[in-house]
């Protein structure tokens, strides 16, 4: 059989792009390692356009939105952002994308367990992954298989190399007493280009670094963080990962031929907090209206995919040159977003889920 698309990785760009295409009726073959549901190395913190992005509506899976978050300054000071609209809802990954595979299977995608993918064989008209459960065949193909992209390593065998920047995180849950007490946090220090997280989720808070460049972070200093924070340093589902970010650059296409490449497999994470799953539903989504215009109208989807995803690539340039800013220059940085005026402004914005560079906007 030959599918209409081919989609390596059921996470929220591929499941979006999915959902969408079958919808409109194409047949689709949603591809991924693992049975659902499964742990998924993610805070599952969703910030509110990256809500509003989902087709479906996902306000079963928060278990809490927070309206007030604290923002650590290196030299122990702190101030506290207030909105009278969400600021960040907290889910459990594994269950958010479950929800969102069988959207898209109800709408009439299928689903298949694939260990390994061998080989990536573009023909004219379609493509074939060489996989280990044998060949499959498609009009198109969509990696959203994450920062260390199947399909980006053997599309980048065939041509120039599409490369992308991952950065790193590590998270840990912690069970305390009362998490509906514990505040979403932030927490920066001046020897890591990055900083910690605090998330409250409905049973136990999730903690974790995100370190901007490449300084190492490990587990003992997650414990270190817990046990100044709350007092233990028992951490449970500790997972470290990549975020694929960079890919915003310029005007390469993400992909090559008849492969599009979708959320961090095309390195489509935001740079200033390494927030990516926003960016995998909007790719993907983005994808699939490419996808749809190139079987309908005879059109090169990747073309049309590119010039789509303009005001996508505007908002990862502008986190780009946020984050450059935000650390070599933390302090003052911090500094200035502590003044009430700015953070006031910088609350609304994002509550309203606008994108970065019109967060200060009225």
């Amino acid at each position: 059989m030959t599918y209409d698309v081919i989609i390596s990785g059921a996470g929220p760009a591929g499941t979006s792009a999915g959902f969408d295409l079958a919808s409109a009726g194409y047949s689709v073959l949603l591809l991924d390692r693992k049975s659902f549901p499964r742990k998924k190395a993610c805070a599952g913190g969703l910030t509110p356009k990256a809500a509003a992005c989902f087709a479906c509506d996902i306000s079963g899976l928060i278990e809490r939105s927070c309206n007030k978050m604290v923002i650590h300054r290196p030299d122990g000071s702190f101030f506290t952002i207030k909105a009278t609209r969400p600021l960040c809802h907290m889910t459990q990954r594994k269950d958010l994308d479950l929800f969102c595979l069988n959207q898209a299977l109800a709408a009439g995608a299928r689903f298949q367990i694939v260990d390994r993918i061998h080989a990536l064989v573009q023909e004219k008209e379609t493509v074939t992954l060489h996989t280990s459960a044998g060949p499959l065949t498609a009009s198109y193909v969509i990696g959203a298989d994450g920062a260390n992209s199947r399909i980006r390593a053997l599309l980048n065998r065939q041509a120039r190399p599409y490369r992308i920047r991952k950065i790193h995180g590590l998270e840990a849950d912690v069970q305390v007493s009362r998490p509906d007490q514990v505040v979403m946090a932030f927490a920066f220090f001046s020897d890591l280009p990055g900083y910690y997280w605090v998330f409250p989720k409905k049973t136990h808070i999730n903690i974790g670094i995100f370190s901007h460049d490449h300084t190492p972070v490990s587990v003992r200093n997650l414990a270190a963080f817990a046990r100044d924070c709350f007092g233990t340093d028992a951490l449970s589902d500790i997972t470290g990962y990549p975020i694929g970010t960079g890919g915003g650059r310029g005007f390469r296409s993400p992909g090559g031929g008849r492969v599009l490449l979708a959320g961090d497999a095309a390195g489509f994470a935001e740079s200033v907090f390494g927030e990516g799953i926003y960016f995998a539903v909007r790719s993907g989504r983005i994808a699939a209206a490419a996808i749809c215009q190139a079987l309908e109208k005879k059109m090169r989807a990747l073309s049309v995919y590119n010039r789509s995803l303009a005001g996508l690539r505007l908002d990862l340039g502008v986190s780009r040159y946020g984050a450059a800013a935000l650390y070599r220059w933390t302090a003052p940085c911090l500094k200035f977003a502590g003044i009430p005026a700015v953070y006031h402004h910088f609350s609304k914005g994002y509550a309203a889920g606008r994108p970065l560079l019109r967060m200060f906007l009225p």
